[in-house]
């Protein structure tokens, strides 16, 4: 039994048991992997994860976004692993919320410290076409709103650190290394008011063709109608560019969960399976 540290030099060979949206995150600066492998090479189980709050007060913690188990006995070594490495990192507690996750996987990791329940998941999927049918795209977006295809490299970083100094904006741990092409261009938009940056939806595209809203802020004084101008601006175009896509919406915190029960009553996210633990 070898167990190897998966890497954005090494991912591909884990095509067959990693998504290809997850498999992308490795090149990402808080994405950790590692596989188990038998004698002769066959993967027996695998984990991705990502860590969490490593640049903020608080507790750093570890979010496990994939989990494979071929042998379910490897699950228990590979466990070991990632805890050691998760104590190096200063990790208090890991934690995950798996859709489609086989139930002899998730009762394996309930014997493995995971306190276990099954939940409904935090990712509402919509389409395109629901999103433009909504009542606030009879509206239109005035011209400061603007694709961030117009927005240079300096004032497009000067406006993100600008945006990272409120709490809890993004998603995305790593925001301020990201570079501005990972996000689609056209989809994307900031908010320029006196000459200055003051809010942003940036929009990534997953290899899979889905796309995902990662930060929704604004900052200046009519930042409530910034906010409302950007999402028309974003879907208007996205139904321009993307018309037939998916649009994954994490609802992550209660202000995302009540938008998303306004605009769309009823809407449900997949079954999932949920676990913590204390490292």
């Amino acid at each position: 039994m070898n167990i190897k540290e998966i890497m954005e030099d090494n991912i591909e060979e884990y095509s067959s048991i990693i998504s290809e949206d997850v498999a992308e995150n490795m090149e990402r600066m808080y994405y950790r992997g590692l596989a188990c492998h038998d004698d002769d090479g066959g993967v027996q189980s695998a984990m991705i994860w990502e860590l969490r709050s490593v640049e903020k007060d608080g507790d750093t913690e570890a979010c496990i976004e994939s989990v494979y188990a071929d042998d379910l006995g490897s699950l228990e070594d590979l466990l070991k692993e990632y805890h050691d490495q998760a104590v190096d990192e200063e990790v208090v507690r890991s934690f995950f919320e798996i859709t489609a996750l086989d139930k002899e996987v998730g009762d394996a990791l309930g014997g493995l410290g995971f306190d276990i329940s099954s939940v409904e998941g935090s990712d509402v999927m919509l389409t395109v076409s629901e999103l433009a049918a909504i009542p606030l795209m009879k509206k239109k977006p005035p011209s400061y709103i603007k694709s961030i295809a117009e927005l240079d490299i300096k004032s497009y970083h000067q406006g993100i650190m600008k945006i990272l100094f409120k709490n809890d904006v993004s998603a995305m741990e790593d925001l301020s290394y990201i570079p501005k092409t990972w996000f689609e261009q056209d989809v994307s938009c900031y908010v320029i008011t006196d000459n200055k940056v003051n809010g942003f939806l940036l929009v990534h595209k997953f290899p899979s063709g889905i796309l995902r809203p990662v930060l929704y802020c604004a900052t200046g004084p009519d930042s409530v109608k910034d906010l409302a101008y950007m999402m028309i601006y974003s879907i208007g175009r996205a139904a321009e560019k993307h018309p037939d896509s998916k649009v994954l919406i994490r609802r992550r915190n209660d202000k995302v969960k009540a938008m998303v029960n306004k605009l769309f009553p009823g809407k449900k996210g997949e079954p999932a399976m949920s676990g913590k633990r204390e490292e």
